[in-house]
């Protein structure tokens, strides 16, 4: 099953929204944009691809692997991968258009992934996005922040803040903010109001985008604190720095780099382990297939009139 199993990594950003053929699975992140196939080409599109990696059948595999595990990630073992591997499996299983094959390798890949950040993973890194995000409003003793964006890194914010800071939300997606409010008991900053966000002092970006957002003309009017953006690609503008209260994406993988010997001692045996199971489930696979064709071959069925 695994022969057929074929992928495409992008840079984020770097893919336009496009017309994906039926059965064909998309991930997107904050680092790149996955979409896989299973016997057919996804991406309907007469232009010019932009650079992007391929891999098939067992690299295919592996790759899926080392990302959902977060050692492709700038932040190497973080788990928030997880939650974004599973909400776009969620939609994929939801559509009437999903190819059951590649159903079954995702199911299988979410267990393989969970089977190695328990027996190699654990400890090497539990820092993620926005638990190093709330280190920094934490230093910068914040008493009140506001997230911009209702996505699921959005949520990962709120549930680190919360309990120490009052949040606030201001986002597009308006039933996305009702719920979030309503379920985690913050106040709403309507999003036609984004522009008086200048006078809050705290605030952390979720939202990536091509679009600019906060222009330089914002942040000259800003109330200085501090400035967390974690949208990719990135929605401001302007010249300002850490030493100005401005962090970036990149400040944050920079900040959650690993470097110490023994985990990498770990990554490299989590490394040998991920194409050990890989091989592995490439075997049980066409084990299970080949066991489904031969219920409904020809002979199979020639053989059940006699029954």
């Amino acid at each position: 099953m695994l022969k057929g199993l074929t992928l495409w990594n992008f840079p984020a950003g770097s893919l336009e929204p496009v017309d994906l053929s039926p059965g064909s699975f998309i991930l997107t992140t904050c680092q790149r944009t996955i979409v896989l196939a299973m016997n057919h080409d996804p991406l309907r599109s007469n232009g010019k691809l932009p650079s992007h990696e391929m891999a098939s059948g067992e690299d295919a595999y592996l790759f899926l692997l080392e990302t959902i595990c977060g050692l492709k990630s700038k932040l190497i073992g973080e788990n928030e991968i997880v939650g974004q591997f599973k909400e776009a499996y969620k939609l994929y299983a939801s559509t009437t258009l999903k190819d059951t094959k590649l159903l079954t390798v995702l199911e299988k890949l979410f267990k393989d992934a969970k089977d190695i950040r328990t027996q190699y993973l654990i400890g090497i890194s539990q820092k993620t996005y926005a638990s190093l995000t709330r280190r920094h409003f934490q230093r910068a003793k914040a008493l009140h922040v506001v997230i911009v964006g209702s996505g699921m890194l959005a949520e990962d914010l709120i549930n680190q803040l919360k309990k120490k800071v009052r949040v606030s939300i201001c986002a597009r997606n308006s039933e996305r903010v009702k719920e979030l409010s309503l379920m985690h008991k913050i106040s709403v900053i309507p999003w036609e109001n984004r522009a008086e966000l200048s006078s809050e002092s705290y605030i952390a970006n979720t939202i990536g985008s091509g679009e600019i957002l906060f222009t330089e003309t914002f942040f000259t009017s800003w109330e200085k604190g501090l400035f967390v953006d974690l949208g990719s690609p990135s929605v401001i503008q302007t010249k300002m720095g850490i030493s100005q209260g401005v962090i970036r994406l990149q400040d944050i993988f920079d900040e959650g780099a690993v470097v110490e010997t023994h985990k990498e001692q770990q990554i490299s045996l989590a490394r040998e382990a991920m194409i050990e199971i890989t091989h592995k489930r490439k075997s049980l696979l066409e084990a299970k297939l080949n066991a489904r064709e031969a219920l409904v071959s020809p002979q199979t069925v020639s053989d059940m009139r006699y029954l």
